[in-house]
């Protein structure tokens, strides 16, 4: 396993036999190539926390994936009506404020 400019390369055979640690390393948020005879073939990423957030709050039932999908703009995303707030936080808001953010930096 080689590393260039924060992503880790690794040959297919490397992946097979040390798969378990391929994923512990995706989990920490490191990139991971796949390359068989030197040429890649596959690059594997570790999952977008602010996806994961939403997939979440679409599982708790906090967001209505309908309503999100009709909402075309950000005024309109805004006005989707709120879940009363958990114990743990209001992930919902969270998510959409970290997707509203993302899209502001554009």
């Amino acid at each position: 396993m080689t590393s260039e400019e924060g992503e880790t390369r690794i040959t297919v055979r490397d992946l097979q036999r040390n798969a378990a640690a391929v994923l512990k390393r995706l989990e920490q948020g490191e990139r991971i190539t796949v390359t068989r005879h030197g040429r890649t073939v596959a690059r594997i990423i570790p999952p977008d926390p602010v996806e994961e957030a939403l997939n979440q709050a679409f599982t708790e039932g906090i967001l209505d994936p309908a309503a999100l999908t009709r909402a075309r703009t950000a005024t309109q995303t805004s006005r989707i009506p709120r879940e009363p707030a958990s114990p743990e936080g209001d992930v919902g808001s969270r998510a959409l404020q970290e997707l509203r953010d993302a899209e502001g930096d554009r």
